[in-house]
């Protein structure tokens, strides 16, 4: 099923996209192309479920799954925020925010940040809130928690820190004007590297320093393509990949590209029609793009590595470079377990049949994967 994804006009206006890139076809009256069929199993890799836990209602915002060494934090669209262990999934706490969520979610592992549909910041410790304050803007990537702050990055893409312990403002940055163009309503890049705050805005990275919001280094990793807003769009996705200096990202419809964060500079750019964050280690970058190839490229130089093009048109999440595996979930529940070394299919795990559009994250030893419908399962590849 394509996903639905808002997007804010020039003008102001929330405009409600049906179509990904991979499904113009579908979306101008020609039929989808249907699901490339399971291969067989080979079930090369051992591979299997560790444990599930059910969430009280279903995901359908951009949920960014936080990892604290073995404690995952997760929440879904009613507002019910969840801490878990990752190595058995016993619950550690859970809070409810009141609202429906639109972003979330940022932790430390003591406290963890989520935006509600109402535009409404709200910090939680040990499952009680510690403080709410009111947004200016709407919110679809999930707050960053570190050093003692809370940054948020906002549809306007405005960049603001907050007090972790009081929700004091401390600074506000407007990357670029509010009007310019439009905006996935799914996650962008919001990370620390190296003492920075990165953040994803219109095809570029842009570094601040964290005290006190002053711009420190802009990246451009894409560069504007045709005469429209659609065609224009440039969000930096997440996840990305940081391996040292070295920031590899997702330009949303343009290609994967990686920059040395030293430097300043790009380093490669391959051209990619994706619309899902990517993942890497020292070695590779691994994105899926929106006909379902999963691609490899080498860090270092952007050659291409391998690529799997048996999973087409699956409706694949943001992969997950883990070990000597890359896992993948796709629309109709299935995770599915690549060779880090070729792309070959090494296992497959059925979750509960639901749509998984949220990244897989490793916590611990565990790949952590959510469906739509609220099951959080944790996998184990050996």
């Amino acid at each position: 099923m394509m996903s639905r994804r808002s997007l804010k006009s020039s003008s102001g206006r929330w405009l409600l996209a049906s179509c990904t890139v991979a499904a113009l076809a579908a979306c101008s009256g020609s039929k989808a192309p249907p699901p490339s069929p399971l291969q067989a199993n080979p079930a090369t890799v051992q591979t299997g479920v560790a444990w599930t836990q059910k969430l009280p209602a279903e995901v359908n915002f951009p949920l960014q799954v936080a990892t604290v060494g073995n404690e995952i934090v997760v929440a879904d669209s009613r507002g019910n925020v969840q801490a878990m262990q990752a190595n058995s999934g016993a619950m550690l706490w859970q809070a409810s925010v009141g609202k429906g969520i639109s972003a979330g979610v940022g932790s430390d592992g003591t406290t963890a940040a989520v935006v509600t549909d109402r535009n409404e910041l709200v910090a939680l410790r040990a499952g009680k809130e510690q403080w709410r304050i009111p947004l200016d803007t709407r919110v679809y990537t999930a707050p960053l928690v570190a050093g003692g702050r809370v940054f948020v990055l906002g549809a306007d893409r405005s960049v603001s820190a907050y007090d972790g312990g009081n929700g004091f403002r401390l600074w506000t940055q407007k990357a670029r004007a509010a009007d310019d163009g439009l905006v996935l309503r799914q996650g962008s890049l919001l990370t620390a590297a190296g003492g920075a705050l990165l953040a994803g805005v219109s095809g570029r990275v842009v570094a601040f320093n964290p005290d006190n919001g002053t711009p420190l280094l802009q990246l451009n990793v894409a560069s504007a393509r045709g005469g429209t807003d659609v065609a224009r769009m440039g969000d930096v996705l997440a996840p990305a990949s940081r391996e040292g200096g070295s920031l590899c990202t997702r330009t949303f419809q343009a290609g994967v590209s990686c920059a040395s964060l030293a430097g300043g500079n790009t380093l490669w750019s391959q051209p990619s029609t994706g619309s899902t964050g990517i993942s890497g280690d020292a070695q590779i970058v691994v994105g899926s793009d929106d006909s379902g190839n999963v691609v490899a490229w080498e860090r270092a130089s952007g050659n291409p590595a391998w690529a799997n093009s048996t999973l087409r048109y699956r409706g694949l999440s943001a992969p997950l470079v883990a070990g000597n595996a890359v896992l993948v979930g796709d629309a109709q529940g299935y995770v599915h377990v690549l060779a880090r070394q070729n792309g070959a299919l090494a296992n497959r795990v059925a979750t509960d049949g639901a749509p998984i559009r949220v990244a897989p994250v490793l916590a611990g030893s565990s790949v952590i994967v959510v469906g739509s419908k609220g099951t959080v399962t944790a996998i184990q590849a050996r």
